[in-house]
């Protein structure tokens, strides 16, 4: 009796090693077959669809770390703008640029690292009206609370007033505190 259950116990543990080596090739197969549907590749297949004349486009190449050999290329639209379009809109959209990522990859993301500088979100429900003094306060077309001059509002350690570049289609003007270093908050809807 003793030796049956002894034998009966080693068959299990054969069975149970077998369903773990099954589960674990499964794990791996699956993400290996699944590795070209991540997130980067599909911004990169929506941007390249997306664009009526793929001439008119421009690649985004990330690094890593000191490395030159690109890591991923993102196919990033070209924004046609005409010089009657700029004039049209005058000085309240000065500050718009081409943007690199839109605020729904931005939200996704949560967060972007781009030109030294680490960008976060921090929605204005928190901070609404008067909380801060932004002349012409509004949120822009792009989604971004923005001034009257069309810079995008953001929180940093650098003095007020200071106008950084972001790749969100405007520059940025710090009106806020909150972050230090190289960090930089994007005040969003």
């Amino acid at each position: 009796m003793a030796s049956g259950s002894a034998h009966s116990g080693d068959a299990r543990r054969t069975l149970t090693r077998s369903a773990g080596a099954t589960m674990t090739a499964a794990l791996l197969l699956g993400t290996t077959a699944l590795a070209p549907f991540s997130m980067t590749a599909a911004f990169a297949d929506a941007g390249a669809s997306g664009s009526a004349a793929p001439e008119h486009g421009q690649t985004l190449d990330s690094t890593v770390g000191v490395s030159e050999t690109p890591a991923v290329g993102v196919d990033v639209p070209v924004s046609e703008t005409a010089p009657a379009a700029q004039e049209k809109r005058g000085t309240a959209e000065k500050a718009e640029r081409s943007a690199l990522f839109t605020l729904e990859q931005f939200l996704f993301s949560g967060v972007i690292n781009w030109g030294g500088y680490r960008f976060t979100f921090y929605s204005q429900k928190v901070l609404p009206g008067s909380g801060l003094a932004i002349p012409g306060r509004h949120v822009n077309e792009g989604g971004y609370v923005s001034d009257a001059d069309g810079y995008i509002v953001l929180a940093g350690d650098a003095p007020k007033g200071t106008v950084f570049e972001t790749p969100f289609g405007y520059q940025g003007k710090i009106y806020d505190r909150g972050t230090v270093g190289n960090h930089l908050d994007v005040y969003i809807e």
